[in-house]
């Protein structure tokens, strides 16, 4: 069970980062945004990498 939620959450961050920056250019927020989005995005999928190798 937690492989999947695992794969689940790392497909999400992979569908949500690309999404973020297509509404970053179209729509533009505070430049702060960016990065702080970037550090939560690689932290859920070291999260998720850490819950599909767990036994």
């Amino acid at each position: 069970m937690k492989q999947q939620v695992g794969l689940v959450l790392q497909f999400l961050v992979l569908t949500a980062t690309p999404l973020i920056s297509w509404w970053q250019l179209q729509f533009g927020f505070s430049l702060i945004w960016m990065p702080a989005l970037l550090a939560v995005a690689a932290a859920l999928f070291w999260i998720g990498t850490r819950l599909r190798e767990s036994k």
